[in-house]
């Protein structure tokens, strides 16, 4: 779930993410959960993504240690992007993590691997 930042200001107030969103393993190897390039001001607003039911699966062929996000949210034109997300949180198992940077926050919910 990607939610607008406080700096938002756009006219259609829906955020506009990037970057991606993975899984580690305690050697480093990730898989990606969701990902998306900056596109600057052609970076489609995605209030929310993957939408449950609709989502996509991914298979995750390692264990997993932690939940990392590393997201922006493309303010092209207005001002300086804001950093949505920038680090990892122990996995634990399923349930919902939160990452954070001083431009807000990303939401992950883990159901399940394998």
């Amino acid at each position: 779930m990607f939610s607008n930042p406080p700096r938002e200001s756009d006219d259609n107030d829906l955020p506009e993410p990037y970057g991606d969103v993975v899984v580690r393993a305690p050697w480093g190897q990730q898989t990606a959960l969701w990902e998306h390039p900056d596109r600057d001001i052609n970076t489609p607003a995605l209030p929310r993504y993957p939408v449950f039911g609709g989502a996509e699966h991914r298979f995750v062929p390692h264990p997993v240690t932690e939940v990392c996000a590393f997201v922006g949210e493309d303010d092209t034109g207005i001002n300086y992007d804001d950093i949505v997300a920038d680090g990892c949180v122990p996995y634990v198992g399923t349930g919902a993590y939160t990452i954070s940077a001083e431009g807000g926050s990303v939401n992950v919910t883990v159901y399940n691997f394998g």
